[in-house]
């Protein structure tokens, strides 16, 4: 019994990885149009995606011959010592769920602490003005229709300018940089919208990790574009953001790797 449950849990695993890695990979191409460098990292993940199938079917194919391998080796150990080792079965696998929980929550961890010593790019007061939730609605709302003709003012129409004036933190550090600009007051603006899910998180708001990468991956787009455009970013260069983008992305790797791992192992133990 423990074999079979334990070579599935195998095959539950790689499963759960390649569904976890799909969703990843379409998540990441609704925000393609954010980043050049997605489109690089889809591909790669598709890759990632085809080596996990590849990976699945061998594992199918070989959990017979485990099976009596298995068998036997529990036969052998049955006979030297006296007793099943499947016995201690269950604790060697909530030890194993209490390992891979607490590697992930160092791993949050790891990503709280990255993300605070980058605080200069999400730190600002723009968040606590008044109608500013409403604002950011109202933009995304306008982005997302398909004719834009029928607004002549976006700026006006959403009063960026408001937003705009008399801030501290990031928000601050490029507007002084640079003349006054409505461009790059919306640029600015923009990037409010992500830093602030990024900052939230920092304080202790609950969102997924994809989530915050994902922002992550915007914000290092905007920042491109306000330096593409002949904008000053002072220290806060989108060169920075490219280091916090490839950390992110590997801790969060692993992040989801340990939960494939927990789950197949929360699946093996109830079968049990």
């Amino acid at each position: 019994m423990f074999s079979k449950n334990w070579y599935k849990a195998l095959y539950i695993f790689s499963i759960i990885l390649f569904i976890l890695s799909l969703i990843f990979f379409i998540y990441s191409l609704a925000n393609k149009k954010y980043s050049s460098e997605i489109i690089s990292e889809n591909k790669n993940i598709r890759e990632e995606i085809n080596l996990i199938e590849d990976k699945t079917r061998v594992i199918t194919e070989d959990i017979d011959s485990l099976e009596i391998e298995f068998n036997i080796k529990s036969q052998e150990f049955y006979e030297k010592y006296g007793y099943q080792f499947e016995s201690s079965k269950s604790d060697e696998i909530k030890r194993l769920k209490e390992e891979y929980a607490n590697q992930n929550k160092a791993i949050v961890a790891e990503i709280k602490e990255r993300l605070k010593a980058y605080g200069a790019y999400f730190e600002s007061d723009i968040y606590e003005k008044d109608g500013y939730d409403k604002s950011v609605n109202d933009f995304l709302d306008l982005y997302s229709e398909e004719n834009l003709d029928k607004h002549k003012n976006i700026y006006n129409e959403l009063n960026i300018k408001a937003y705009v004036e008399e801030l501290n933190g990031f928000a601050k550090s490029i507007l002084k940089l640079n003349k006054n600009s409505k461009e790059l007051d919306a640029l600015v603006f923009y990037a409010s919208i992500y830093s602030s899910n990024i900052y939230s998180y920092i304080n202790d708001e609950k969102s997924s990790l994809s989530e915050i990468y994902a922002d992550v991956n915007n914000l290092l787009f905007i920042y491109k574009e306000i330096e593409r455009k002949g904008y000053k970013t002072g220290n806060l260069k989108s060169e920075n953001l490219i280091y916090l983008n490839k950390f992110m992305e590997e801790k969060i790797s692993s992040y989801y790797k340990n939960l494939g791992i927990l789950k197949a192992l929360e699946k093996s133990d109830k079968n049990d």
